[in-house]
């Protein structure tokens, strides 16, 4: 076996076999169904929206774009081109909830670390907090027997490049149209 799939199969059943306590297992069961299709991370832009004094009408854009290209990129694309297979039961993994289709890149890490680089940008003072959120909905992937450590770290980098790329276009077409309304 490859060293490196060796290595995050022997990650993976370390974080995966962490004493399955009821408390334990609720905590990662409540954090994965709020990474859900980015669920948690709507919430808190709305939440930001609200408070903020001065309404920005292209506050959802990159949100919108991240969520989207976040879903498109990894449940769409990626995950069909490399077709990793779940963890299973066959290497002693604890699966605690309906995995779905194939393994890499995680789409609720990818959806997380988007989120949080998005919502950094908005929140700077909350960088800390968003991140650690975008940690802990990917650590409950592992823990929950769906996901492995590269999964979620290759979910994590493409969630990042993602709302890189969001905050580029969200800019490329605000100045557009921002410089078409002034030739106007």
């Amino acid at each position: 076996m490859n060293p490196i799939l060796a290595l995050d199969q022997t990650l993976f059943l370390m974080i995966n076999h962490l004493p399955h306590l009821v408390i334990g297992d609720s905590i990662a069961l409540f954090l994965s169904g709020i990474g859900a299709w980015g669920a948690i991370w709507f919430v808190i832009a709305i939440f930001l929206f609200i408070r903020e004094e001065e309404r920005d009408h292209w506050f959802f854009l990159p949100f919108i774009l991240g969520g989207g290209l976040s879903i498109i990129f990894s449940e769409y694309f990626i995950k069909f081109l490399i077709a990793r297979p779940r963890p299973s039961e066959l290497i002693g993994a604890v699966v605690l909830t309906n995995p779905g289709n194939y393994s890499f890149p995680s789409t609720h890490a990818t959806i997380a670390w988007a989120m949080a680089y998005l919502l950094s940008r908005e929140e700077p003072r909350l960088t800390f907090w968003f991140y650690l959120l975008a940690v802990l909905i990917s650590l409950s992937r592992i823990y929950l027997g769906v996901h492995y450590p590269l999964d979620v770290v290759g979910g994590a980098i493409l969630g990042v490049g993602v709302g890189y790329l969001s905050v580029w276009i969200e800019r490329f077409l605000v100045r557009g149209l921002h410089k078409k309304r002034h030739k106007s």
